[in-house]
């Protein structure tokens, strides 16, 4: 067997560097411990919790996924590779304090949630100011409306202008008397109800409907660093489905670290695409807090509340995806597998490099491929077989030579279709051969 192994500097510090030979096919996480080991660098900070360290390369120090090999990297031919706390980098000058795997300071909470609190009482503070508004307008509207009819008692002024002009005549007296009989009806008491009822059309009956759009946005799980909003009637439920003992339902589910176990959350309904994290993906496990939006055909929509492994990633918390349904009840869950003897093997060839650029075309024959895919190692891309047993996939660098990988429909790879070297433009031939 041969050993693919490349010499590589490595930085453990700003004044510490060493030369190091590491193999290339080797798991990352692999390296890490043992680079830990062999350095003596210290596994718990200061307090108590575990530090995790990754693998930096390149001037721009591109973090290293430690599920990877360093060929999968794109990183074999040697170079520059940093071995640091992935929370703390020494380079960042950042104090190694490490949430990941421990609880959340209860600071945030204390000073956030009593900001929340504060505004929804601010906001029943106003609505009762507008109501007393409202009822001292109402009130004095009627009022006044009991004032006016005394109104007829400023009839003897009437009298006045008559004693101020003792020269004019019986005649013209009444004339006067009338004309001014005649102009207070200009604004009688029938013009106050037109004010009483231009007062209706703003009267408290409105102020129910401020206090019941409030629930259209719900202050949720006041033990997070971060308050998440919830559409109205959305359900709150702790994770309780995700074991161990479920891996071989589908193991391309689960996320398995060294010291954490949990299930990957995916961007679409079709469970193809991971949910992206600050750093990696998103990974829920049990006791996390999701809000269920939606659920169809045993896929849930869900938010996420809280999150044990990334508590305090602002992209993790609140982020919406899409789990099996039966991840989060631990109920309906999938049976295992019924073990079936081998009934042969895939053997893969390329057959010519007509295809675009970018783009990798496969066809299988001999086996009936519903429900098959094959999909580039390291990456987001596959392609799903027709009936025809024809696939496609793009999204590859021009001519970018990558190995791909074949999964039947439950996501095992079949034998013979692992790690198949492959380039944009190939159109690759697969025959199933049977003992």
């Amino acid at each position: 067997m041969t050993l693919h192994q490349q010499t590589y500097r490595l930085y453990l510090g700003a004044y510490q560097v060493t030369t190091i030979t590491l193999r290339t096919d080797e798991p990352l996480y692999r390296i890490v411990e043992r680079l830990v080991m062999d350095h003596s660098l210290p596994v718990v900070d200061q307090y108590g919790q575990p530090i995790t360290y990754a693998l930096y390369a390149g001037q721009i120090r591109q973090r290293l996924s430690n599920e990877m090999t360093l060929r999968q990297a794109g990183y074999e031919q040697g170079g520059d590779l940093y071995l640091a706390n992935i929370y703390a980098p020494w380079w960042e000058h950042v104090p190694a304090v490490t949430w990941r795997f421990g609880n959340d300071p209860t600071a945030p909470n204390t000073r956030r949630i009593p900001y929340a609190l504060i505004g929804i009482g601010a906001a029943v503070a106003l609505m009762m100011i507008i109501g007393s508004v409202l009822l001292f307008t109402l009130f004095s509207g009627r009022t006044g409306m009991a004032a006016r009819p005394s109104a007829p008692a400023f009839q003897p002024m009437q009298s006045t202008p008559q004693r101020f002009t003792p020269t004019a005549t019986l005649a013209p007296a009444p004339t006067r008397q009338n004309t001014l009989q005649s102009s207070p009806p200009t604004a009688t008491l029938a013009s106050t109800p037109q004010l009483m009822t231009g007062l209706q059309t703003a009267t408290l009956a409105s102020i129910p409907q401020l206090t019941t759009a409030l629930p259209t946005a719900t202050l949720a799980s006041p033990g997070n660093t971060a308050a998440v909003l919830l559409p109205a009637g959305a359900e709150e439920v702790s994770v309780a489905g995700v074991k161990r003992e479920y891996l071989n339902r589908d193991n391309r589910l689960f996320f398995r670290g060294r010291t954490s176990f949990g299930a990957y959350l995916w961007s679409d309904p079709g469970l193809q695409t991971k949910a992206p994290a600050s750093q990696g993906n998103i990974v829920v496990s049990n006791g996390d807090r999701v809000a269920i939006l939606s659920q169809n055909n045993g896929i849930v929509q869900v938010r996420i509340i809280t999150n044990a492994l990334d508590p305090a990633d602002p992209k993790v918390i609140g982020a919406t995806g899409y789990l099996p349904a039966w991840l989060i009840t631990d109920q309906n869950v999938p049976p295992p597998p019924t073990p079936v003897p081998d009934a042969g093997k895939l053997w893969v060839r390329k057959l010519n490099e007509d295809d675009e650029p970018g783009c990798i075309s496969m066809r299988i024959t001999g086996i009936n491929t519903r429900g098959w895919s094959f999909g580039v190692d390291g990456m987001n891309l596959a392609g799903r077989f027709d009936n025809a047993g024809n696939a496609r996939l793009c999204g590859l660098g021009p001519d970018q030579e990558v190995t791909i990988s074949v999964r039947d429909q439950r996501g095992r790879v079949v034998p013979g279709g692992r790690g198949v070297p492959s380039k944009g433009r190939a159109i690759m031939l697969g025959t199933w051969q049977r003992n």
